[in-house]
């Protein structure tokens, strides 16, 4: 049976590594930090619409735990900030070989990467020959060690899976897919991934105001105008976008988002990082759109704009949410006319 060395415990994570236990699939959850203790002490809770549950699972302080073996699958599910370290750490980890020889987990074992952006792929292959990326839909949370928060109903989440950088006959991805959605996952396996993370990324470019801003008007003009000038930059850059409504065969229609009392809706993945620790994505987000930009001799001063705002907000310990409109359209003078700005805002 093969075994998934699922390498962090945030809320992706947890969401694969329980759902993917529950079904009967062997899974091993690497944690570090307050998820690790939760794990030891047996209080890491997983809260569905369905239920709680507290979760009894394998888990592991980091590779030096891991005795890995063939026919073991690594699934990164930290974020895109901490994937160059991560990776560096289990790349040359031993592999006990089926024939009783020894390999290395860069050329014996394939790595499965979530991460949002288009940065931790390139990484992974620069170690991992084996590489098989994905883009996931999930709205689970992590906000406070010891839960995490999914409240998708029925499916816990939809991937797009496929071989980086391009191909679907990679012999791991049937299994994977197939394990994956014994665990009701929602799965469609792709010969194009990065154009499938290419179009999240689109979406992905919001997060910080998700993070930064409560939702306005203002704020979903903000949006509009990011998404506008990324779309401009990839296609400047040559990057595909998959049209998620013409190529996904995936049924979407009961994926919904519940309610559950107790655990008020929180925001993204961004808006989770800033609350929790500070330790942002959003250079491989927005970033990613700034990088392209001068990649291809131009700028992203919108994505730009919200980029340096984001990081000054948190060296100001900024709170969530906290920011009026006022403050959004002295950050993209392209809103400025929407809304007065005070006198003396100069942010």
């Amino acid at each position: 049976m093969t075994r998934y060395v699922i390498v962090g415990a945030g809320a992706v994570g947890v969401t694969l590594a329980a759902e993917l236990h529950r079904s009967g699939a062997e899974v091993l959850l690497v944690a570090r930090g307050g998820q690790l203790a939760a794990l030891r002490e047996g209080r890491l809770r997983f809260v569905r619409p369905s239920g709680t549950t507290t979760l009894q699972i394998p888990y592991a302080a980091g590779p030096e735990e891991v005795r890995l073996t063939e026919g073991d699958v690594l699934v990164l599910a930290v974020k895109s900030q901490d994937t160059e370290r991560t990776v560096g750490d289990w790349a040359w980890r031993p592999v006990a070989l089926a024939d009783g020889g020894q390999g290395l987990a860069a050329t014996a074992l394939p790595l499965v990467t979530l991460q949002n952006g288009l940065d931790s792929e390139r990484i992974a292959l620069r170690r991992f020959a084996q590489v098989l990326g994905a883009t996931i839909w999930v709205p689970a949370v992590y906000v406070e060690d010891g839960v995490v928060v999914n409240p998708a109903a029925p499916l816990p989440a939809a991937l797009w899976i496929g071989r980086y950088p391009h191909g679907d006959d990679h012999p791991a991805l049937g299994p994977l897919a197939e394990d994956l959605r014994a665990a009701s996952f929602a799965v469609q396996v792709v010969p194009d991934i990065t154009a499938w993370k290419t179009a999240k990324l689109l979406g992905n470019t919001v997060n910080v105001l998700d993070a930064l801003y409560p939702p306005s008007p203002l704020r979903d003009r903000a949006a509009g105008l990011l998404a506008e000038e990324a779309r401009s930059v990839f296609a400047d850059a040559g990057l595909p976008v998959v049209d998620h409504g013409e190529r996904s065969t995936l049924d979407l229609a009961g994926f919904t988002v519940q309610e559950l009392p107790g655990y008020p809706r929180f925001g993204a993945s961004t808006w989770q990082s800033l609350v929790r620790s500070g330790s942002l994505e959003a250079d491989f987000l927005n970033g990613e759109v700034v990088l392209q930009a001068r990649l291809a001799g131009r700028t992203a001063p919108a994505n730009a704009a919200v980029l340096e705002r984001i990081q000054r907000a948190v060296q100001e310990g900024t709170p969530a949410g906290s920011l009026d409109d006022a403050d959004l359209a002295a950050t993209l003078p392209e809103l400025r006319a929407a809304v007065p700005v005070p006198a003396g805002n100069n942010h």
